[in-house]
């Protein structure tokens, strides 16, 4: 029986509001690197928000087809996390929802340090186009109705349309 130990098992955070190109690249490098992978949908008790509009099960669906897509479902799970009233508390959250972990996929600063703090090994992910590609971009283009469908993948453009992403970006106050 193989040990947690003895294997890479990665977490790889973010809120994915929505999910872009970026984000699918950043997946697959995790899923490159590690054994096994969780993915941690943050802020997940948060929707219809100009910043969070989307619920975690719409969110969990396009990461869903974003793997099916790349046939990259095998030892990826998907782990809804709330947000906690510290960075501590965010983090034994994790440990709680998922059980042990060696590896972090991050590029943002502040989740580096605490990892770092936690003894958990960090591989950074390349940002992909940081310029246009990030879902704030992708909300307001969604909000504007301005090209967003190239920021996303032809599945989530697909799928962002089915569930009126447009429309629900205008309404939201």
């Amino acid at each position: 029986m193989t040990k947690i130990r003895d294997m890479n098992v990665g977490i790889l955070v973010g809120r994915f509001q929505p999910l872009h190109k970026g984000h699918v690249k950043a997946i697959e490098f995790a899923r490159n690197n590690s054994e096994k992978l969780f993915v941690i949908v943050g802020s997940a008790e948060k929707s219809n928000q100009k910043r969070n509009p989307f619920s975690f099960e719409e969110r969990k669906k396009m990461i869903d087809l974003a793997l099916k897509q790349r046939k990259l479902q095998e030892n990826i799970s998907i782990v809804p996390i709330n947000d906690a009233k510290n960075h501590t508390e965010w983090i034994e959250s994790i440990k709680n929802a998922i059980g042990e972990y060696n590896l972090i996929f991050t590029n943002d600063e502040l989740t580096e340090k605490l990892f770092k703090e936690d003894g958990t090994k960090v591989l950074n992910v390349s940002l992909q186009d940081r310029n246009e590609l990030s879902a704030t971009e992708v909300r307001k283009r969604l909000e504007l109705d301005k090209e967003w469908e190239s920021l996303v993948t032809p599945e989530i453009a697909q799928y962002l349309t089915e569930i009126n992403a447009v429309e629900r970006m205008k309404s939201i106050i």
